[in-house]
C-alpha cells in the first residue's frame, strides 16, 4: 500500500519530464532505424505462449535487496567496488541511505561501508584509492523548518594496493569543498 501516492506521482512526473535526451538519442540513430524504433515502442504487445503464475518470496535477503534505490560500480583501476543505496528511513528528510562495498571473495562476499544518509547522491571524480561523494541534505533549521538541498561533497579514501590487494579494513571520509 502507498503511503504516499500524490508525491509518487509527482517524482514520476518529474521523472519523466528529465529525459530530455530523447531527440539527441534518436538523432544519433540512423534514419530507418528511428522508424523502427518508434514503432515497436508504439506497438501493444500481445501474448506469444502460455502464462506461468508466480508467487511472491518471502526471503530476509530478498526484503533487503527490494530496498535498494541506485547501484554504481566504481571504475578506478584495481577496485572491485560499487556504491550503492538503500531506501529508508523519512522520506522527507534525505532517506536516501548511501554504502561504498568492495568485494573480498565469493566464500566472504562484500565488505561494507556506511557514508551517509542523504536527500540523493550521486559519484563525482574518481582514481586509484579515492573518489567524491557529491551529495545533497536535509536538515532541521534553528528554527525548527526543514532545510532542503544543501550541497555537500565528500572525498572518500582507502589504501590501495594495486589489483590483487586485498579489499580494505577502513576508509576514510572527508568533507570537501
Amino acid at each position: 500500500m502507498l503511503r504516499h501516492p500524490l508525491l509518487l506521482l509527482a517524482i514520476a512526473g518529474t521523472v519523466t519530464a528529465c529525459d530530455s535526451g530523447v531527440e539527441t538519442r534518436k538523432a544519433a540513430l540512423p534514419d530507418g532505424d528511428v522508424a523502427v524504433a518508434t514503432a515497436a515502442a508504439t506497438t501493444p504487445a500481445t501474448a506469444s505462449g502460455p502464462a506461468q503464475s508466480v508467487q511472491a518470496q518471502s526471503d530476509d535477503y530478498l526484503q533487503s535487496a527490494a530496498s535498494v534505490v541506485a547501484v554504481t560500480p566504481l571504475t578506478a583501476p584495481g577496485a572491485d567496488a560499487k556504491l550503492f543505496g538503500l531506501a529508508g528511513g523519512d522520506p522527507a528528510l534525505n532517506g536516501d541511505h548511501a554504502y561504498l562495498a568492495f568485494f573480498i571473495d565469493p566464500s566472504e562476499g562484500w565488505r561494507v561501508f556506511p557514508l551517509g544518509d542523504f536527500e540523493r547522491w550521486s559519484l563525482g571524480e574518481q582514481g586509484p584509492g579515492r573518489f567524491v561523494l557529491e551529495t545533497t541534505q536535509g536538515r532541521m533549521g534553528d528554527d525548527g523548518e526543514m532545510v532542503n538541498g544543501e550541497v555537500k561533497r565528500f572525498i572518500v579514501t582507502w589504501e590501495s594496493g594495486g589489483p590483487d590487494a586485498p579489499a580494505p579494513s577502513t576508509i576514510t571520509v572527508t568533507p570537501a569543498t
